[in-house]
């Protein structure tokens, strides 16, 4: 049976088909109707990020804040934070914090220190980043005597700390900047063939299978004989890789083996582009501005919103989406077009 136009599962069925006009306002009839207001807010702030106006989310995001309770944790409730030593915590998944620590030179503008706090295998490449005073992890490296901070933020929070528009977001010209000491393994093992080096990743994290393809699935681009495809998957999907005695033209490498998210980044700094699905190899490679490849799901997440073929927050990112659920038929024909034209441009001595 359809839910009634004033419920929330209405509203919420809504945004899943990226009715986001619809789904507005279908949140704001089922909080009047008595439904939750924090999940109807949310609602509507993923509506407006989808749509990419970043306003109306934040107004949502205050009146979050402004009905909850205080925090037991302490976590940032819009006090300034100037000449305050801050900790940023790294609480979601790899890819976020890849995207987000874009912020930190902004942070550092008005903080006195900024202290960031993130997962073992992120150390090394937070270290990379700009306007990061320390970098600290938890588990068995955690260190001995925590750092003080008078304010913590959670790391995703930090668009809404400076009010971002699209028109004013940081970091547009890559602002992951590896030192040459780390490239230089990757440098030699990359090489440089005759033929453009790309990477692959086609399965994401297991919360959210819809964001994965097969390695089946992209069977028309590793065929090409005209590209060199480097294996840039992570988990136990990495071992799906095609043998290498059927396809000369792919390339693996050890030190990308059970290794931080560091040596990838170091991997993606010394390739021609990305072909992946939404995962960690995607952020990376926007943060380096190399140029890439997405391959989306019908019902993208929010960062990605809709009608677009290009990404404000990575400038060097194509953004490839399936016209219905499920086909990523459509997506590889699409992303091999790109790859004939690459050619056809190398050919004319214009890529």
């Amino acid at each position: 049976m359809r839910a009634a136009p004033d419920g929330l599962s209405y509203a919420e069925g809504l945004l899943e088909q990226r009715c986001l006009g619809e789904a507005f306002a279908a949140f704001q009839l089922a909080e009047a109707a008595g439904y939750d207001a924090d999940r109807c807010s949310a609602g509507r702030w993923i509506a407006a990020m989808l749509a990419g106006d970043f306003e109306t989310a934040w107004q949502e995001s205050d009146a979050i804040r402004k009905r909850g309770l205080p925090d037991p944790n302490r976590f940032w409730s819009g006090e300034s934070l100037d000449g305050k030593r801050v900790i940023v915590r790294c609480l979601h998944g790899f890819g976020d914090a890849v995207q987000f620590l874009r912020y930190g030179r902004q942070l550092k503008s008005l903080a006195s220190y900024v202290i960031v706090e993130c997962a073992p295998a992120m150390l090394e490449l937070v270290r990379c980043l700009a306007g990061i005073d320390e970098v600290i992890t938890w588990g068995r490296d955690a260190p001995p005597t925590p750092p003080g901070w008078e304010v913590q933020l959670e790391l995703m929070e930090l668009p809404y700390v400076f009010r971002s528009t699209l028109a004013s977001l940081p970091g547009l010209d890559g602002y992951l900047k590896l030192p040459d000491s780390v490239t230089k393994e990757a440098r030699s093992a990359v090489g440089r063939p005759a033929y453009p080096r790309v990477g692959v990743v086609w399965a994401s994290g297991e919360w959210n299978p819809a964001r994965s393809t097969s390695i089946e699935a992209l069977h028309p681009i590793l065929s090409r004989r005209d590209f060199q495809f480097w294996n840039l998957q992570g988990g136990p999907a990495r071992t799906e890789w095609p043998d290498i005695g059927e396809y000369s033209n792919l390339r693996d490498h050890r030190m990308l083996n059970d290794a931080g998210v560091l040596a990838l980044a170091a991997i993606i700094s010394q390739l021609d582009l990305v072909i992946g699905v939404d995962t960690l190899a995607v952020h990376l490679a926007g943060a380096l501005n190399i140029p890439c490849l997405l391959m989306l799901q019908n019902a993208a997440d929010w960062r990605w919103m809709t009608g677009r073929n290009d990404s404000p927050w990575y400038p060097s990112l194509r953004l490839f989406r399936q016209p219905r659920p499920g086909d990523w038929e459509t997506v590889v024909r699409q992303v091999g077009g790109v790859l004939d034209q690459w050619i056809q441009a190398a050919a004319r001595g214009v890529a």
